[in-house]
């Protein structure tokens, strides 16, 4: 129906559009090699026609384990292009579940719109029994042609929940219930009853309000991440930093300490070679605090991101500054 709003599908591949061997091939469907075709996922959609005017926006597919920045970064133009010709009033994006955490933060942080992107995927490929992947699509779609959803940043929509960007992460291999935001829960509901339903608004800045604008680059510096562990040495840090490494992330324990090792091998790098230092934790939750004696050794913290996100957040810092106070700023507000 003309009256209805015009939602953008982007269909970038993932399990979402996994073809499997048979209905019970819930593991291993990545190796029958089989995808859907090209409007074949909006085609066994029929319902979205009352929902919003649906179109599928061309992009390329790939698994989201091998996506690097410069897809990022075409991602990003593409949404904007789109929004800019006025073909579309939100956006539903597909993805893999590896990575869509890291995706959409991502676009919460770079995008520069209000416009609601949506990112949703499957924890069950296509053929499956019990697919989650078209129900997801379908209520992503609700999410993205809801007014209500401007202005909240990037959102993720899995098992009828509303994320923010920022918050979320995968917490199981294969449950239709992964993806949560532990430390501080949804923002809302895509309901039973086909209501979009929301109790809360992402504090942190995002989008419009973020200083990032990366859509004229197409590639981003270079940060990598060292997980800590009982005896871990220095090799990891030394081999990111000549690597061209511009910052590394700890991975570190608890609230945040690398091993002895480790801290000489990460002042090394700064000392020898500007290396920015982001300290993060392998715990689930929480927040890692910047002391007196991390600022004065140049490091940052993460505050409650995952070290994959706080490698997200420090490349595109790095695109504005090395001064290790001003990152700080920056992780602290985003």
């Amino acid at each position: 129906m003309s009256g209805l709003p015009k939602v953008g599908l982007i269909v970038t591949g993932g399990t979402i559009d996994s073809v499997g061997k048979d209905r019970l091939d819930l593991a291993w469907y990545i190796e029958a090699g089989k995808r859907l075709q090209e409007g074949e996922l909006l085609g066994m959609l029929p319902e979205l026609k009352d929902i919003a005017q649906v179109s599928e926006m061309p992009f390329r597919r790939m698994p989201s384990h091998a996506l690097l920045d410069k897809d990022w970064l075409e991602l990003l133009r593409a949404i904007h292009s789109i929004f800019d010709a006025d073909e579309a009033s939100g956006i539903v994006i597909t993805h893999g579940t590896n990575t869509l955490e890291e995706t959409a933060y991502f676009l919460n942080l770079t995008l520069k719109t209000e416009k609601p992107v949506v990112i949703v995927g499957s924890m069950r490929p296509s053929s499956a029994l019990s697919a989650d992947g078209y129900l997801n699509v379908v209520n992503a779609v609700r999410v993205a042609a809801d007014p209500n959803s401007r202005g909240r940043g990037a959102l993720v929509v899995m098992n009828d929940t509303i994320f923010s960007g920022r918050d979320v992460t995968k917490n199981a291999t294969y449950r239709v219930e992964a993806f949560q935001s532990r430390d501080l829960g949804p923002l809302g509901f895509a309901d039973a009853d086909g209501k979009v339903i929301y109790y809360h608004h992402p504090a942190r800045k995002h989008t419009i309000h973020s200083e990032f604008d990366v859509r004229h680059l197409h590639a981003l510096p270079r940060v990598d991440i060292v997980i800590s562990y009982i005896g871990a040495d220095g090799a990891m840090i030394e081999a990111a930093a000549n690597a061209g490494a511009k910052g590394i992330v700890s991975a570190a324990t608890g609230a945040g300490r690398p091993t002895p090792a480790e801290d000489a091998a990460f002042d090394k790098a700064y000392r020898e070679k500007g290396v920015l230092m982001c300290l993060a934790s392998r715990v689930a939750a929480g927040r890692v605090v910047r002391s007196p004696g991390l600022a004065q050794r140049g490091f940052v913290a993460s505050d409650n991101l995952q070290p994959w996100k706080a490698r997200l957040l420090l490349s595109l810092a790095l695109t504005q500054t090395d001064n290790a106070g001003e990152i700080q700023r920056m992780f602290d507000t985003y």
